[in-house]
């Protein structure tokens, strides 16, 4: 059960990318809490290297006040396991057949209750060993945070696809008879590409190209894809982050990544 004490807690929301860090503070009690803060990754250190500078250099993270960090992962790889075999002991091995060129990673499990199901996915040590010393973190990917965002505020459709795209990553899930159908992560690469393991996805999935729904979500380059994806999909529809906090707040504060939000709404 959620106590007083746990909404009026300061956690502390961080977003890893080799292509730059997001950090934002807030207590669920006061709404207009939130901070935000960007660091821009040295290309010529590693990436642990990296968080150590970031921390050093964010304001929010001198806050005496922080009582948790929560970090998404950016990361290509992930995978599902059934709650019926759902063992940590089998972690690594279950992984290790999915991805048996992964080396040097800590594989990390975020439990989706909601689908039954677990989602691994790997950290590298380096920065999985340089996060712990920050204190108490918890670890997720894009894929759990935006699934988990799928269940707790549900789209009323019976069957359609979301994709999220950000820096270096697509990623899509299905819902079909409102039960998750595929989800699959991707590098983006040229636009067209996309748009074809898109299209590619969707007919896989036997979505209907004038009944079911595309939802979109991300950067800017989803104005591109959902004029590409128009010519093939009639309902298009974007998710608006700022649905997410209140427009009083999101008017001073602009760009937070839509996952970002979504593990600040949904954790």
């Amino acid at each position: 059960m959620v106590t007083k004490n746990d909404i009026q807690k300061k956690t502390l929301s961080i977003r890893i990318s080799t292509n730059g860090f997001c950090f934002c503070s807030y207590t669920p009690t006061k709404p207009d809490s939130l901070r935000y803060f960007t660091y821009n990754p040295d290309i010529d250190l590693s990436l642990a290297a990296n968080i150590e500078n970031a921390f050093a250099s964010c304001p929010l993270t001198k806050d005496g006040e922080i009582s948790e960090i929560k970090a998404i992962i950016e990361s290509e790889e992930y995978t599902c396991v059934p709650a019926e075999f759902d063992n940590s002991d089998d972690y690594n091995r279950f992984f290790s057949y999915c991805f048996p060129k992964s080396s040097d990673v800590e594989i990390v499990s975020n439990k989706l209750n909601a689908y039954g199901c677990t989602m691994l996915f790997p950290v590298e040590h380096s920065v999985y060993e340089t996060l712990q010393q920050y204190g108490k973190v918890t670890l997720y990917t894009p894929a759990s945070i935006l699934m988990s965002y799928l269940a707790y505020k549900p789209i009323e459709k019976e069957q359609y696809m979301l994709a999220y795209l950000y820096n270096d990553i697509a990623f899509t899930v299905s819902i079909k008879n409102g039960k998750i159908g595929l989800a699959n992560i991707f590098k983006r690469e040229e636009k067209d590409n996309i748009l074809f393991y898109l299209l590619s996805i969707w007919k896989e999935q036997g979505m209907s190209q004038t009944k079911d729904f595309l939802y979109l979500c991300g950067d800017k380059s989803i104005e591109d894809l959902s004029v590409a994806a128009g010519r093939f999909i009639k309902n298009i529809k974007r998710i608006n982050p700022n649905e997410l906090f209140s427009p009083s707040l999101l008017n001073r504060i602009e760009g937070i990544p839509f996952d970002l939000q979504a593990l600040i709404l949904c954790e």
